[in-house]
């Protein structure tokens, strides 16, 4: 094995991958003498070859902090490990040294977020965190809460910080009529809470969460809860909005009491009235206005301010389709999906596009940043970390040009990470987005709101399959048609979603679901053209990822978990600046999404994003498509496609808690498109190894660990 610095990204293609093993030493031996606290001139000596054996290491940072610390050094180990935290924010280690030297420099509230990092890692009964003195009460409690909370899904919170007796205790609780504690640019408002309410009885719903708001199974099990989640601001006693002469505002604005007195005053009158508690109500200001509320505080969202511009189009709509596969649908597309496959016949339908990961949670926002999941380190579900602020995200580059951004259909996972932070308003549930309710709510806000610039993204999990942990419940149309030998599942409550079993039941559900979708997005669809000029909107219709099961012909016993139908993805979009009448075999990724609105909605991409910027476009074919599944305590997997070949990568040992693998002895196979993992179809060639190699080491060269883990 070679001991140079660059071994792993030479030219050798006699293996797919060699370990630095020069690097992987020096690191043993350094780990050894922290082991024993044996910082001294050696260890420098030692830590110097390191760095210059592995310059792109974040560990040399890691042992520096340690070394810094045992030298009392405090100030210049945080800077250290801060440096090793931005390349690994979900690095244990990195945690360690970072608590030790804020506690050491007095930052308090940053140790305490660090602790409550290491506690949701490694949860242990006995945790006691001492409140900082120089921090409020309630601020310090909030971010203890957000490094501690265990749920990815807003507004649920399995870990809330709270004191009793004295003491911080861990509970479980919702974010309601108050502030989710993320950070946000210095610009913006934090999401405020609500429940949503379209009509009816404002207060009605505050009846029913107030009291069970710390039942864990009643936000769990109920699963279509549907919260209000919208850039706000709580107000005590009265604010001032200001409208300039010949502008109007339309302003949401929430209560924090049942019947709340509220009113509105302008130059010329008042207008006494009321909130609700936690319901979002709206009222139109065509002038200078002072809300007011002596009962209670109330939050009052972000103005939205009434009027088009022409550098604008009057709606940009994203609709997410969770899971559809687009080698399961392309079949069934015209017969089961007529309106849309219509529709979208006038714009371009990509024939050959990928996900970037292979569940919601990695590629979601993959497609909202542009980046791979090792770059937004974003793939784990016990992951607390948000996203840094010099990530533009999709919602705020449409923000900055003006739109009023809203999600009328979504879910809450990933508001914690920040990845929907440019958006105004998030109507949300746990788990269930149907599509006719979103279909109906776009209409809704697009009447509500006709004089308004859009950016909507629309997220239904109609065709997702339900998972066999616990009985589910097919639609009507499925169950009174399928045969009893098929009408059941097998059970069993430790599978995940992305591992259900292909089963005649759910191919069934798929045609089913495929019929819903088509008529609900149908209706809306016709809307639009019925009440926009093309160039005058853009209807972007993707999924984040693609589903295993529909594969007629797998390869094996086990899920493919990045193979064509789990990855294979669905992407068609029409409207001003689209060409009209394309279905195209080039080859994309989910990451293409944002250059591409980036493109048509005239919003800038920053250099260094993932994404690529299709022919179709005006850009340049991508060679390759990458599809990875990075799950510690899995296998880390990678697909590397082109129209004619895949190359498979599979690691011997388990991604790392903190998204790194050792790539020393990982399986690589090329194999014919169509074929994958099937050892019939194996083909290799120096001229595809060629091809092949040097692209997948550069991809996983920034996630390369060289075999070198500190304790957990």
């Amino acid at each position: 094995m070679s001991e140079g610095k660059d071994n792993n990204v030479t030219n050798d293609l006699s293996v797919f991958w060699r370990n630095n093993v020069r690097a992987y030493e020096l690191f043993r031996d350094l780990l050894a003498r922290a082991e024993r606290n044996t910082f001294d001139d050696d260890f420098l000596a030692v830590l110097a070859a390191y760095r210059e054996a592995a310059p792109e290491s974040e560990r040399a940072d890691i042992f520096a902090a340690l070394y810094l610390l045992a030298c009392g050094d405090a100030e210049n180990a945080a800077l250290c490990g801060e440096r090793a935290f931005q390349k690994r924010p979900l690095n244990f280690a990195v945690w360690h040294v970072l608590s030790t030297a804020y506690s050491a420099l007095g930052r308090e509230r940053d140790a305490l977020t660090i602790r409550g990092y290491i506690q949701r890692r490694a949860p242990q009964d006995t945790f006691c965190p001492t409140l900082p003195r120089d921090c409020p009460r309630d601020e310090a409690l909030s971010r203890l809460t957000m490094a501690t909370n265990m749920s990815s899904y807003a507004p649920l919170i399995i870990g809330r910080a709270v004191l009793e007796n004295g003491a911080v205790q861990l509970v479980n609780d919702i974010y309601i009529g108050e502030e989710i504690p993320t950070t946000m640019p210095s610009s913006s408002d934090r999401f405020w809470v609500g429940i949503f309410v379209d009509e009816g009885f404002l207060s009605m719903m505050s009846y029913v969460h107030e009291p069970r708001r710390h039942e864990l199974n009643f936000f769990v099990c109920n699963r279509d809860a549907t919260f209000d989640i919208q850039k706000a601001r709580e107000i005590s006693d009265h604010i001032r909005i200001d409208v300039p002469a010949g502008e109007a505002f339309v302003v949401p604005v929430a209560g924090t009491k049942v019947d709340q007195r509220f009113s509105i005053q302008t130059a010329a009158n008042e207008y006494p009235g009321y909130l609700g508690k936690w319901a979002f109500s709206y009222f139109r200001l065509t002038e200078t206005a002072t809300l007011r509320s002596d009962d209670a505080p109330f939050a009052v969202g972000t103005p939205i301010r009434l009027g088009h511009s022409p550098h604008r189009k009057k709606l940009v709509l994203n609709l997410l389709i969770d899971g559809l596969c687009w080698p399961a649908v392309r079949p069934l597309f015209a017969e089961y999906m007529p309106h849309i496959a219509k529709f979208f016949a006038r714009g371009v339908i990509f024939d050959q596009h990928f996900s970037a990961a292979e569940h919601t949670l990695s590629a979601l926002p993959t497609i909202e940043t542009g980046l791979y999941s090792h770059h937004t380190q974003i793939f784990h579900e016990c992951d607390s970390h948000e996203l840094p602020l010099a990530v533009r995200t999709l919602s705020e580059e449409m923000q900055a040009l003006g739109y009023y951004c809203s999600a009328p259909l979504a879910t809450g996972q990933l508001c914690y990470t920040g990845v929907y932070r440019g958006y105004q308003r998030l109507i949300s549930t746990h788990a269930f987005q149907p599509t006719y309710e979103g279909a109906e709510r776009v209409l809704r806000t697009l009447e509500a709101l006709p004089e308004v610039d859009h950016f909507m993204l629309y997220h239904t999990s109609d065709v997702h399959p339900l998972n066999v942990q616990m009985p589910p419940k097919f639609s009507t149309e499925v169950e009174a048609h399928i045969p009893l030998a098929d009408r059941f599942v097998p059970l069993d409550p430790t599978l995940p979603s992305v591992r259900t079993p292909r089963l005649p039941i759910y191919l069934e559900q798929l045609r089913v679901s495929l019929r819903h979708i088509d008529r609900s997005v149908g209706a809306l669809l016709s809307y639009i053209e019925e009440h926009y000029d093309e160039n005058e909107y853009i209807v972007n219709l993707y999924s984040d990822h693609g589903c295993a099961l529909f594969d007629p012909d797998p390869a094996g016993a086990e899920t493919d978990l990045i193979g064509e139908y789990a990855t294979g993805a669905t992407w068609m979009i029409r409207g001003a600046g689209v060409p009209e009448g394309i279905i195209t075999d080039e080859l994309t990724s989910s990451v293409d999404i944002y250059p591409t609105l980036g493109k048509l909605c005239g919003f800038p991409v920053a250099d260094g994003l993932d994404g690529n910027l299709p022919a179709v476009f005006g850009g340049r074919e991508r060679d390759a498509a990458y599809s990875v599944s990075q799950f510690p305590g899995q296998t880390f997997k990678l697909a590397v496609r082109t129209r004619d070949h895949v190359l498979r990568v599979e690691t011997r040992g388990c991604t790392a808690q903190d998204g790194t693998a050792d790539f020393a002895d990982a399986e690589a196979q090329i194999y014919l498109r169509g074929h994958e993992l099937n050892p019939a179809h194996i083909v290799d060639s120096a001229e595809l190894r060629t091809f092949f190699y040097p692209r997948a080491r550069d991809f996983v060269r920034e996630i390369s660990n060289n075999g070198e883990l500190f304790v957990r």
